[in-house]
C-alpha cells in the first residue's frame, strides 16, 4: 500500500509541474503579444523595411542654394537611413523659401523618402500650405519636391480635394513661386451635386485670393437632364459660376438638342441655370427654333429663348 500511495503521489506530482509549465509558457506568450501590440507606430513601419543603420529622432536639416540662401529646411520626427533603400521620413515636414529667403510652402505627410538626389519623394496623403493662406490637399503615390527648383510633381495618379467635391488626374505640377497648380492629363471633376466634368490639363489658380480652374481643352459637363460638350471651361469655386467655352452643344436625356457659344452654368443655391447672350439653335422631334440669348433652368426643365425668336414646327 505504502508503494502504490508513493507511486500515485509521484504521478499526481507530474501533472501538477506539466500544467504549471504550460500556464507559465501561456503567460509568456501572452506578455509577448501584448508586448507588440503596443509597439509604437514608427517601429511598425520600420519593421516593414530592412534593418536601418541610422535613427535620428527630431531630424532637422538645412539646404541652400548655389548663391548660399536657404531653400529647404527638412523636418520629421524619426529619420531612418538603410543601406540599399531611400531614407525614410516619419511624420515629415518640408518648408520651402522664396527668393527673398521668405517661406513660400509648407508640406506634410505621414511619410516620406529623402533621395540620395536631394529631391523628397512624399507618399499618400499630403498637405500643402502656402504663405498666402492657401491649402491644397491631395492624395497621391508619388509627389517629388525637386531640390533644385522647388516644383512639385507627380507622374502618378492625383486625388485632389476641393471644396465641393474632388478631382482626379494622371498627374500634377506646380511651380511653387506663385499659387498655380496645374493637373496633368485626362482629369475628371466630381462635384458634390453629382455633375462630372470631363476635360484635359485643369490649372488651378487660388493666387490674389481667387479659386479658378480652367482648361483650354474639349470638356464634357454631365449633368442629370443633359450632357454638354464645349472647348474649354473656366470655373470660379466661389462664385460657383462655370464658363463653358468656345462653340457649346448641349443634348437633353429628351433628345433635344441646343448649339450656342460661351455658356454660362450657374450653380449658386445649389441651382443649376444655362445662360447665354448669343445666338441659339434649338432643334427637337417637333421643332427647330433659332434665337438670340437663352435662360434654361436645367433642374425645372423651363427654357426661355430671348431676341428674335424664329421657330418652325410639324
Amino acid at each position: 500500500m505504502n508503494f502504490q500511495f508513493r507511486s500515485n503521489l509521484i504521478i499526481a506530482l507530474s501533472i501538477i509541474v506539466i500544467i504549471a509549465v504550460i500556464w507559465i509558457l501561456i503567460e509568456l506568450s501572452s506578455y509577448s503579444f501584448g508586448n507588440e501590440d503596443s509597439e509604437p507606430t514608427e517601429n511598425k513601419i520600420v519593421s516593414k523595411e530592412v534593418s536601418y543603420i541610422e535613427k535620428i529622432d527630431d531630424f532637422s536639416l538645412q539646404e541652400f542654394d548655389r548663391n548660399q540662401k536657404i531653400s529647404h529646411f527638412v523636418q520629421a520626427k524619426n529619420y531612418f537611413n538603410f543601406k540599399n533603400k531611400p531614407v525614410l521620413l516619419l511624420e515629415p515636414k518640408v518648408t520651402t523659401y522664396d527668393q527673398k529667403g521668405k517661406e513660400n510652402y509648407i508640406l506634410s505627410a505621414q511619410r516620406a523618402n529623402y533621395l540620395d538626389n536631394g529631391d523628397i519623394r512624399f507618399e499618400n496623403e499630403v498637405d500643402i500650405h502656402s504663405s498666402t493662406g492657401v491649402t491644397h490637399k491631395i492624395n497621391t503615390e508619388e509627389l517629388i519636391v525637386s531640390s533644385k527648383t522647388d516644383n512639385l510633381v507627380s507622374r502618378k495618379k492625383v486625388v485632389y480635394l476641393s471644396d465641393r467635391g474632388r478631382i482626379v488626374a494622371q498627374g500634377m505640377h506646380m511651380h511653387t513661386k506663385d499659387d498655380k497648380m496645374k493637373l496633368t492629363g485626362k482629369t475628371v471633376i466630381y462635384q458634390d451635386g453629382g455633375q462630372k466634368i470631363l476635360t484635359k490639363d485643369l490649372y488651378i489658380d487660388q493666387s490674389n485670393g481667387k479659386k479658378r480652374y480652367y482648361s483650354e481643352h474639349d470638356t464634357s459637363y454631365l449633368a442629370k437632364y443633359n450632357k454638354i460638350y464645349a472647348s474649354g471651361i473656366d470655373l470660379d469655386m466661389q462664385k460657383q459660376l462655370m464658363s463653358l467655352l468656345g462653340a457649346v452643344k448641349i443634348l437633353q436625356n429628351s433628345g433635344s438638342k441646343i448649339n450656342t457659344k460661351d455658356l454660362i452654368v450657374d450653380q449658386t443655391k445649389n441651382g443649376e441655370v444655362y445662360r447665354t447672350k448669343e445666338r441659339i439653335h434649338y432643334r427637337s422631334k417637333v421643332a427647330d427654333i433659332n434665337a438670340v440669348g437663352m435662360r434654361y433652368d436645367a433642374k425645372n426643365q423651363k427654357i426661355r429663348l430671348t431676341g428674335g425668336v424664329v421657330g418652325y414646327y410639324e
